[in-house]
């Protein structure tokens, strides 16, 4: 159970970034300081998505672009360098730290308050009038899709799809 929340975490998290991504890659510019945007922003020895990890970067640590390549930025932080995908950097510093659901599977980085927030009433209206409203058998259902599909199909779809990492 523990493997497939990860594996629908981590889909749903390429799928956030490639939504995120910059339409153009011309904003990023060599020598231009750019910010992490996840707890553990890995630093790649080539610019693909299943490259080795050279380094490992926290959140909102600053980078500095020593080349762009396409969607990938290769750059310098204090702990080390490596290819970076754009869509886990920004521009400019962000000031939150991501949702830990989205970025990290420690519940020892998150709290009390992110995790016991109720939904506000205008979402839980939404839920409702989306039928959305057993949030525990939805989250099943989306572990039982998910235990179905491997990492090799994953990759195949969003690398024919051209999302997140995969985008040329």
């Amino acid at each position: 159970m523990k493997a497939t929340r990860y594996w629908m975490a981590s889909i749903i998290f390429v799928l956030a970034c490639a939504i995120s991504v910059p339409a153009s890659s011309a904003q990023f510019k060599k020598g231009q300081k750019v910010w992490s945007k996840q707890y553990e922003t890995p630093l790649r020895a080539e610019p693909r998505p299943l490259a080795p990890v050279e380094a490992t970067v926290g959140f909102a640590e600053k980078l500095s672009v020593r080349e762009v390549q396409g969607t990938w930025l290769r750059v310098k932080s204090s702990d080390g360098k490596g290819w970076v995908f754009q869509g886990n950097v920004a521009t400019d510093k962000p000031s939150l730290a991501p949702t830990a659901g989205m970025t990290t599977f420690d519940a020892s980085q998150t709290d009390t308050v992110a995790a016991a927030r109720p939904l506000s009433p205008a979402a839980q209206g939404y839920a409702q009038r989306r039928g959305a409203v057993d949030a525990e058998a939805d989250i099943d259902w989306i572990d039982e899709q998910a235990a179905e599909l491997t990492l090799q199909e994953i990759i195949a779809w969003m690398s024919a799809e051209q999302l997140g990492e995969y985008r040329e």
